[in-house]
């Protein structure tokens, strides 16, 4: 399992990639009846992944005050 994250027009860009290497014919059968649970694992660890960094990307600007607040 490999994770990419790119900077793009200020915004963030993650990229999940699974690579399995097969051995054999039980190998490829092995990998195509689990396709549908591993895309939905797959899918909902990428989405949980950008809410997380959204979050934390959240907390870490600092508060700004009200507009028309006086210093």
């Amino acid at each position: 399992l490999e994770f990419d994250v790119q900077p793009a027009a200020g915004r963030v860009t993650i990229r999940q990639t699974a690579i399995f290497d097969p051995v054999g014919l039980w190998g490829l059968a092995y990998w195509y009846a689990l396709f549908p649970l591993h895309e939905l694992v797959f899918r909902g660890m990428i989405r949980n992944l950008g809410r997380a960094s959204q979050m934390s990307a959240t907390e870490a600007k600092p508060a700004q005050p009200p507009s028309g607040a006086q210093k």
